[in-house]
């Protein structure tokens, strides 16, 4: 397993020789980018040493410019990318595309299919301000894993979250995924029931939390099949999605994909009910009349579906949204 290695400005970063060794003794070959700050904390002589490999530090070092484009021959060169500790600034220039150090540069250049590890590192207020959650949630839309910070005592003297796990779990969920061999089943998003041909019936499912289920699962090692109604998402790095509309088709990729699933998680939104009829064409406003009524039918239950087919050893989670 080649690995690209992060480094980012951050106290956490004492860690890095560590993590170097234990992904090393993992088995897995290391490349290290640092940033400039990175290295006020520690050295590229000592990642240099530990990893048998050359540290780039800067963009335009003479000795790896393998052409001019080493960003792009390193980001394709990697099977998984790791930063760790990445610091607020960093996730702030890869959520908005800046690419204007070293590593930077090299994260922009990464292959759509390649995972980007994520292992941010910083004090409690810094983690939770608003810029800070809004850009972990677009670098998490954006495929990227994220290993959450620990709680803990932290340099500054202050404790809660903010601190880096230690280098064994990151070399671990980096290396040793725990889901490997399993095929998980995962339904996210709304559905639309249709009236007509151009109304329907649904309901406010973004889908993320499927999605971020999904992403998790396939970080994890797990062959992830995932059954969206229509959200506006990309697709999981590495993830099959199936995309359906109804809860009948939902229900009918479900029951194709359920043969073969170890997990299924059915987080889905799916209609309690659709239209008894569907109009062919818009039905005019003069034809629904002052009060319009639909008569409507239940859909089928999915996950009772899946309950009563289930194996013995097959895991079944499902969501449901109550009211407080």
């Amino acid at each position: 397993m080649k690995i690209l290695y992060g480094i980012c400005g951050s106290i956490s970063a004492y860690k890095a020789p560590w993590i170097v060794r234990e992904l090393i003794r993992l088995g897995a070959e290391v490349r290290v980018v640092m940033t400039p700050e990175a290295q006020r904390f520690v050295t590229p002589l000592v990642l240099q040493n530990l990893s048998k490999n050359a540290v780039v530090t800067d963009s335009f070092d003479p000795e790896h410019q393998e052409g001019g484009s080493w960003h792009v021959h390193w980001a394709r060169w990697a099977d998984q990318v790791l930063v760790a500790p990445c610091s607020a600034t960093t996730m702030a220039k890869l959520a908005t595309g800046i690419a204007d150090n070293a590593l930077t540069l090299a994260l922009l250049s990464l292959p759509r299919e390649t995972p980007l590890r994520l292992c941010p590192a910083m004090d409690p207020d810094m983690w939770h301000h608003p810029a800070t959650q809004r850009n972990l949630a677009r670098l998490q839309a954006d495929g990227a894993l994220v290993l959450p910070p620990e709680e803990g005592e932290l340099a500054s003297g202050l404790s809660g979250a903010g601190r880096l796990p230690e280098p064994l779990q990151i070399a671990e969920w980096v290396l040793k995924p725990s889901l490997k061999g399993k095929t998980v089943l995962i339904t996210a998003g709304p559905t639309r029931e249709p009236i007509d041909g151009v109304r329907y019936i649904s309901n406010h499912s973004s889908g993320k939390m499927g999605f971020a289920i999904a992403a998790e699962a396939q970080a994890r090692g797990a062959r992830v099949i995932l059954v969206s109604g229509p959200v506006s998402l990309p697709a999981p790095a590495g993830v099959e999605i199936v995309r359906v509309e109804t809860a009948q088709q939902m229900l009918e990729a479900c029951q194709q994909n359920f043969p073969s699933a170890d997990v299924i998680i059915k987080s889905a939104a799916v209609a309690d009910f659709s239209p008894a009829q569907v109009a062919s064409g818009k039905l005019k406003k003069e034809q629904l009349g002052q009060n319009p009524s639909i008569a409507l039918e239940k859909t089928a239950d999915i996950l009772a579906w899946l309950g009563e087919h289930k194996r013995p050893d097959q895991y079944l989670v499902g969501f449901a949204l109550i009211a407080a």
